[in-house]
């Protein structure tokens, strides 16, 4: 690989003599790892699904490392139930540092592709309000996608600029995760094409915008709250500088860590974290009005309660065993035909750029209720044990796990003698939920949505 004369030198000073160390490290290859989603399966228990994982990455107690040479954990029916996600080692560092407790109002402020947000997801345990951001409108709908597909239900996902954000929820927060944009040095072993684009302006660049979001977050942030900050990069320019920076224009904020991850020092590609605290004591949250008189929203219409209740007596043999999976501390209504739960801790929005405001259970089309596949994959394995109509497969059985992988490329699900029910079935895969199936006949029409489907190929 071929790094930039300038940043060689840059990291000869910084480093000294580990420099010879980190410059063999770019002669190794880069590590892989996952991360297990405690919102669906504790992670001492996935390694009993996926034996090719062993190793705990150290600074993160549901991370493992695996060898991508050899191993391809998204080619798994259990990947697209949820259970884990595929992330770099060193990029779990900054949520686990973090580390929001359930119930508290959470923000990740430069949130996609959204491995970190889903992290803090888990460590909210589906209390609380985790509000998921991401400026480039692209990019938040994959955060989205990702978001719907681990099981996260008490989010919501905006496409905005941190100043509009601060409008909306002016010292909302307990807790801000900036996963600041920057110029990617710790990506250069991983996407060497990356180092061909690095120069000087680039690196301005990225510690201008750095300091324009940094100046926005004390706004967000409730007194006692904290932050932190990171990025994979290097250079102490976007690192501590800024963090020195933020704290002298700051003196209300004080310094409670800073992490380095160098990658010849661990199995990782490299990052920087930094927590800050507000030194004010907490206080609560101004209470702001939840709904205004334009919005249309109400609880449930009878058309809609009609056509909701009438899916859950094809799915489950207690029509209202639904409504005991759906979080505390929040409100179903219904919004131009979608139905879905919404955190009661989420102040009015109306203006905002929202991709989703909460949990979309589903749409009411023609006075029918189409469950979402959202619905599906946030819904515990509690839910498909008490299914009456379902498709429950063993991924460990090798005919039933090819049935499995033909739902998720979208084909009609066909068994020999069987015949399914009229309406909606619970499609999962040991007993953890994968979508949405309908019959009735000798087979099974795919509800598995087409952008989430398993792609031959694909890379991972």
């Amino acid at each position: 690989m071929q790094l930039p004369p300038l940043y060689l030198e840059r990291m000869a000073r910084e480093l000294g003599n580990a420099f010879p160390q980190f410059l063999h490290s770019y002669a190794e290859p880069h590590t892989a790892g996952l991360c297990a989603n405690s919102l669906k399966i504790s992670p001492s228990l996935l390694p009993e699904l996926l034996p090719f994982i062993n190793e705990v990455i150290p600074w993160c107690k549901a991370g493992f490392y695996y060898n991508n040479h050899i191993n391809r954990p998204a080619k798994s029916p259990y990947y697209y139930a949820g259970l884990y996600y595929i992330q770099e080692p060193s990029a779990m560092l900054p949520a686990e540092l973090l580390g929001p407790s359930p119930g508290e109002r959470v923000l990740d402020l430069c949130a996609a592709p959204g491995g970190k947000t889903l992290q803090l997801a888990a460590q909210l345990k589906r209390e609380g309000l985790l509000v998921a951001n991401d400026i480039h409108p692209q990019r938040a709908k994959v955060l989205l996608k990702n978001l719907e597909r681990y099981g996260v239900v008490n989010s919501i996902v905006c496409n905005e600029t941190p100043s509009r954000l601060a409008q909306f929820f002016p010292r909302f927060f307990n807790k801000v995760l900036v996963d600041a944009p920057c110029s990617g040095e710790g990506m250069f072993r991983k996407e060497p094409d990356m180092a061909k684009h690095w120069n000087r302006q680039e690196v301005a660049k990225y510690v201008s915008w750095q300091r324009e979001i940094l100046e926005v977050v004390p706004q967000l942030l409730s007194p006692g709250g904290e932050i932190v900050y990171s990025t994979c990069t290097f250079n102490r320019e976007e690192n501590e500088e800024q963090i020195a920076r933020f704290l002298a224009a700051h003196p209300e904020f004080k310094l409670l860590e800073l992490k380095r991850l160098w990658p010849h020092e661990v199995k990782g590609e490299g990052h920087f974290a930094a927590k800050i605290k507000h030194t004010s004591p907490s206080e609560a949250v101004p209470q702001q009005k939840r709904y205004q008189k334009q919005e249309t929203i109400s609880n449930l219409s009878a058309t809609a309660e009609a056509a909701v209740e009438e899916f859950s007596q094809q799915v489950w043999s207690n029509p209202l065993d639904w409504q005991n999976w759906l979080p505390d501390n929040g409100v179903l209504i219904e919004r131009a035909g979608h139905i879905l739960w919404e955190s009661s801790l989420l102040p009015f929005w109306k203006g905002l750029k929202v991709l989703r405001s909460g949990w979309l259970l589903g749409t009411v089309e023609k006075g029918r209720f189409r469950p979402s596949p959202a619905f599906a994959l946030g819904l515990p394995k509690e839910a498909v044990t008490l299914a009456k109509q379902k498709l429950d497969l063993n991924a460990q059985d090798e005919a039933q796990n090819a049935l499995a992988i033909r739902y998720l490329r979208g084909e009609t699900i066909q068994i020999e003698g069987q015949e399914w029910p009229k309406g909606w079935h619970l499609v999962a895969v040991n007993s953890y939920p994968l979508g949405w199936a309908k019959g009735p006949g000798d087979w099974l029409k795919n509800g598995f949505p087409p952008g989430w489907r398993w792609l031959d190929g694909e890379a991972e």
